[in-house]
């Protein structure tokens, strides 16, 4: 069991971004949680079933089936400090 088939796409926030990279001709594009939950008929949608039937949007291309990742866009600092 991965994280893909444990998360859903209505569990990301706003701040993640989706990276999809076709199977095929290996194009990568970015897209956020709110356009793809636009796409798809309910919000309880798994990660691993949005990867099996998102198709490339490449010219000529149209394969459907992607490798997805997520992109988080947090602030994200160092420990700042030291030994005593």
């Amino acid at each position: 069991m991965s994280w893909q088939e444990d998360m859903k796409l209505r569990d990301l926030d706003d701040s993640t971004a989706i990276e999809a990279t076709c199977m095929r001709c290996l194009y990568m594009w970015l897209q956020s949680p709110v356009q793809l939950l636009i796409k798809v008929d309910h919000r309880d949608v798994y990660m691993n079933e949005v990867a099996k039937n998102l198709a490339c949007p490449r010219p000529g291309c149209r394969h459907v089936g992607v490798r997805i990742s997520l992109i988080k866009h947090q602030d994200t600092s160092g420990f700042v400090g030291g030994m005593p």
